[in-house]
């Protein structure tokens, strides 16, 4: 795979409009129109990040649309110069063993979040082997922490309340 193909990796070429920029016009090598991009591909969180709501219930978890949004540009950013090229060498290796692109996405941002973490928790400086050596345990690590996740959490509210009238009946 060339560099197109590890541009395109990370940030699809969308096209429509979001808050009224048209996306097809945005130039993927800024940092303002590269986060517009990236945010156009969270519909999702789109309410959320504009009511400003720090948290939301999004598939059985609770997740910060802002600090999603950011993971996702860190590892845009970090694909987009090759920089750690472990990067992109881990991406094509969880493609080509048939992850879909956006899970890809978030299993590299794992391993970013815990570098983020110990930097501002432990204060322990960056570590790029350790970065290498989280990039190499995927998909195993992300397996494992998918596993760990209680079959509680994966339902969303509604879906527990139902349960727990069922089982109070």
């Amino acid at each position: 795979m060339n560099d197109d193909e590890r541009r395109r990796f990370a940030l699809l070429g969308l096209s429509g409009q979001l808050d009224g920029i048209e996306l097809s016009l945005l130039d993927p090598d800024n940092d303002d129109e590269r986060s517009v991009l990236i945010r156009a591909e969270h519909p999702e969180f789109r309410s959320a990040l504009a009511s400003g709501r720090e948290t939301i219930h999004h598939r059985g978890q609770v997740v910060n649309p802002a600090l999603h949004i950011a993971m996702h540009e860190i590892v845009a950013n970090q694909l987009l110069a090759d920089e750690p090229p472990e990067m992109w060498q881990t991406a094509k290796r969880l493609t080509d063993a048939g992850y879909e692109r956006h899970e890809v996405l978030h299993m590299l941002a794992s391993v970013v979040s815990e570098d983020v973490y110990a930097a501002l928790h432990d204060n322990q400086p960056h570590n790029p082997a350790r970065t290498r050596a989280a990039l190499a345990a995927l998909p195993e690590s992300w397996e494992l922490q998918r596993a760990e996740i209680p079959v509680e959490r994966h339902a969303n509210r509604a879906e527990r309340r139902a349960a727990e009238r069922k089982h109070r009946h």
